[in-house]
């Protein structure tokens, strides 16, 4: 299966009222994606809030796509199956399966290789037997993705989920999406609202009178990524998801602007140090 193109992150939607006031936000505006974890601790509550304002909007469960990932102390075959079921149990179905991590903590002496083989080939039975919709993986080098294509049974993964933004560009591993028609999906497009501050992306705002955040938003989807930010606040929901519907195309020569930016800085984990 494809994603669509814009979606919201979930990480730290802990609170119902919250979770509500951001879904509510959103819907209308035509988000369907929403991206969740095991790690998030929120895939009941996701499930539950949604099941209960999806209807206010005329929606069902299957009119949304639910991205979820396997919590990396989940790895091996028997615990990536087990809770990958479990997580399925809040959705009926989920949209897209990714394991989240290569490696997993105490992994000193293990053959991650194995373990993490045995992870993927919990997700393709899940998938073969139609609770899995798609399946693929996040934070994984291209070297973690030649290895998957020596045990896959299923071919490459649906998805490649990474960070994204003007400063982490993932020239490599979006060669290898591209060269094995991988899709890929960009997690913290707004560099945890550092950019915000950057001349270039200021430069680039003012000259289309849009803001900082809807910059780099347009930048990560005309660079054909899912791009899916994070924000507990409706409004600022409501903000980025006017980058993805208002029409408005960066130039050329503003994306190339922006591409200056990059410096292979990561805000997050960084899984070349596995």
């Amino acid at each position: 299966m494809r994603l669509p193109k814009y979606g919201i992150g979930t990480y730290k939607l802990e609170d119902v009222t919250t979770l509500r006031n951001v879904i509510n936000a959103v819907l209308p505006l035509g988000v369907r994606l929403f991206d969740t974890a095991q790690w998030y601790c929120n895939e009941r509550l996701i499930s539950e809030v949604l099941s209960t304002e999806l209807p206010k909007h005329g929606l069902t469960r299957e009119d949304v796509v639910i991205v979820s990932k396997v919590h990396p102390r989940n790895h091996g075959y028997d615990n990536a199956k087990s809770s990958t079921l479990e997580s399925i149990s809040h959705f009926k179905y989920i949209d897209m399966m990714l394991v989240h991590w290569p490696g997993m903590h105490g992994s000193e002496g293990v053959d991650m290789k194995t373990v993490r083989a045995g992870t993927w080939r919990a997700l393709e039975e899940l998938l073969k037997s139609g609770k899995l919709r798609g399946i693929g993986v996040s934070n994984y080098t291209v070297d973690h993705l030649e290895e998957l294509m020596e045990y896959t049974t299923t071919g490459p993964p649906s998805v490649l989920q990474s960070e994204f933004h003007p400063r982490c560009q993932q020239a490599e591993v979006r060669g290898f999406c591209d060269k094995h028609d991988v899709q890929f999906m960009g997690y913290t497009p707004l560099g945890r609202q550092d950019l915000f501050n950057k001349p270039l992306v200021k430069e680039v705002a003012d000259k289309y009178n849009i803001t900082p955040s809807q910059v780099l938003l347009k930048w990560g989807l005309q660079k054909g990524a899912v791009t899916i930010p994070r924000s507990s606040s409706p409004d600022r929901n409501v903000e980025n998801a006017i980058s993805w519907t208002d029409g408005v195309s960066l130039k050329l020569e503003d994306m190339e602007l922006l591409d200056q930016l990059n410096d292979d800085h990561r805000y997050c984990w960084n899984p070349n140090l596995l």
